[in-house]
């Protein structure tokens, strides 16, 4: 666990978005038993402070413990998130907060505020689960540590202050990859709408349809249609798969495989692209899953 600040002073200013990471004790979303941030400010992790926390109930889940680690001897002493809240909130209001499955971490936020009776914060939010997958399609894994190992970062998986700055290390190689100059822009890229909390409500992130550049035959309204997404999903399920960089052909699940053909009877019978096609063409853009 990262040692916490000792107060805000020491913690950035400006930054360009935060990423948040909470564990729990148990199954109770407001069972918080530490806080992780990281702030990213021109392009690189600024700070990354976390904190251990007190649940309302010190009732720790002994299958939670084995995951992360946090005892209830640990947390006895330390505040409840409702003590904490006070450090905790100019640090999100009027942010944009990212985490990897993010509607659980912003399930957790909204419950415990509301469980100590603390009005809502605004701030915009986005999740860098969906961010993964929009970047790099056809992968099979896009857990915090698959892609982690991924990009070869090492970290200590469900330590709230580590997995913070993994979440905005994928944000930032996120914007890379796809040569955005900014958070937004990356999301205009990809076609997502962020989230919002507010006083109020809450309104989760949207995604759209991810435009597949033309290949082969078949342009982009081709692709977008509702059963060629499904066949894009289907070939990140794929493993078996043997590319010919030099040739753009591959052998896949068995299947000869080119980019504007493939021997399987679903291409065979519609004469469109078919999962394995689509595996071709990831592997071709992104490289081996």
């Amino acid at each position: 666990m990262t040692p916490a600040a000792d107060n805000c002073s020491s913690l950035p200013q400006e930054y360009d978005f935060v990423a948040l990471d909470f564990e729990t004790a148990n199954r109770e979303w407001t069972s918080i038993c530490a806080v992780g941030l990281a702030f990213v400010a021109d392009g690189r992790v600024v700070a990354n402070p976390s904190w251990l926390v007190r649940p309302p109930q010190l009732i720790f889940d002994p299958g939670f413990v084995r995951i992360h680690g946090i005892t209830a001897d640990m947390a006895a002493d330390k505040p409840e998130f409702g003590e904490l809240w006070p450090e905790l909130r100019p640090l999100l209001e009027g942010r944009i907060i990212i985490a990897h499955n993010a509607e659980f971490d912003i399930n957790v936020l909204i419950q415990s505020l509301d469980l100590y009776r603390i009005p809502r914060l605004n701030a915009e939010y986005s999740c860098t689960k969906v961010i993964a997958q929009r970047t790099w399609p056809g992968w099979k894994r896009y857990g915090l540590a698959a892609l982690a190992e991924r990009h070869g970062i090492v970290f200590r998986h469900h330590d709230a202050g580590e997995d913070a700055n993994v979440c905005a290390q994928v944000a930032l190689m996120a914007c890379r990859e796809k040569k955005a100059a900014s958070f937004g822009a990356l999301h205009e890229a990809l076609n997502i709408t962020r989230g919002r909390i507010y006083p109020d409500g809450h309104d989760k992130l949207r995604e759209g349809a991810v435009t597949i550049p033309a290949f082969g035959p078949w342009d982009e309204r081709i692709h977008n249609r509702p059963e060629q997404i499904k066949r894009q999903q289907r070939a990140g399920d794929i493993c078996d798969a043997a590319v010919d960089r030099s040739t753009a052909t591959g052998t896949v699940n068995g299947y000869a495989v080119t980019l504007g053909t493939c021997t399987c009877a679903d291409f065979q019978g519609r004469k469109l692209p078919c999962k394995h096609i689509y595996k071709l063409f990831f592997e071709l853009k992104n490289g081996r899953c």
